[in-house]
């Protein structure tokens, strides 16, 4: 049986996976990337941690992760979802927000950054998920200030994902929300057309968080890999 590895984004935990866990083919592994300082580190730690030949998870950040880490061992990844992420090059304005949010954080304002900043785009309808936006709000504070400069700075200084796409051998879903205002369906579009053999999966009435808005649709499409990939 293939094994599911799964990838957070920023500000998230094992916790972004609540919902989708319990709804996989097999109890999945979740990387954790606390401790790392760029999106490369990122990359070696799910090689380093994940089994031989794994089916591989990523949100959002953690895709970002996931697509070096496929296109550096594209024989130990059987099959990889990309969840609310992107292929875009950074650009100069999302550079200078970012600074700009490390700044309001080391300045003492995260919490007030996560509450009034963050948390509001994340969502497709905030008051239809007031369970999972306390659970952003709990994985942003735990992870703290220290850890949101590191990761931010990691995805100014990321490598260019384009030139990496095409390393990208195995089946690949590309699954976003509609109104993902973060990873914007078109986005997603451009990144499932420039990957060899891949789909994408719009989910309707689903903002950025798509584990925590619409688990079921995210795992379906997870589970779908791993038949896919398994001998009947």
């Amino acid at each position: 049986m293939i094994p599911i590895v799964l990838a957070p984004g920023l500000l998230c935990d094992d916790r972004l996976w609540s919902a989708v866990g319990p709804l996989l083919a097999r109890s999945p592994m979740t990387v954790d990337f606390g401790g790392d300082d760029t999106i490369e580190a990122m990359a070696d730690r799910i090689l380093a941690e994940g089994p031989e030949r794994f089916v591989l998870a990523g949100f959002s950040m953690g895709g970002m992760a996931a697509v070096v880490a496929a296109s550096r061992a594209p024989s130990r990844i059987a099959g990889l979802a990309l969840i609310d992420t992107h292929a875009e090059p950074e650009t100069a304005d999302r550079a200078k927000r970012r600074a700009r949010q490390i700044s309001i954080a080391d300045a003492g304002g995260f919490a007030r950054l996560v509450r009034e900043e963050l948390k509001p785009v994340y969502f497709a309808e905030p008051e239809a998920h007031e369970v999972g936006r306390r659970l952003v709000w709990e994985m942003a504070l735990d992870a703290g200030v220290a850890q949101f400069r590191r990761h931010v700075r990691a995805l100014m200084e990321r490598p260019d994902p384009e030139t990496l796409l095409g390393a990208l051998t195995m089946p690949v879903t590309v699954i976003t929300g509609e109104a993902d205002r973060v990873a914007p369906a078109d986005a997603a579009r451009r990144l499932a057309e420039a990957v060899p053999q891949a789909r994408l999966v719009l989910i309707p009435d689903c903002g950025h968080m798509a584990p925590l808005e619409a688990p079921a649709a995210v795992a379906v499409e997870i589970n779908a890999l791993v038949r896919q990939l398994e001998p009947a």
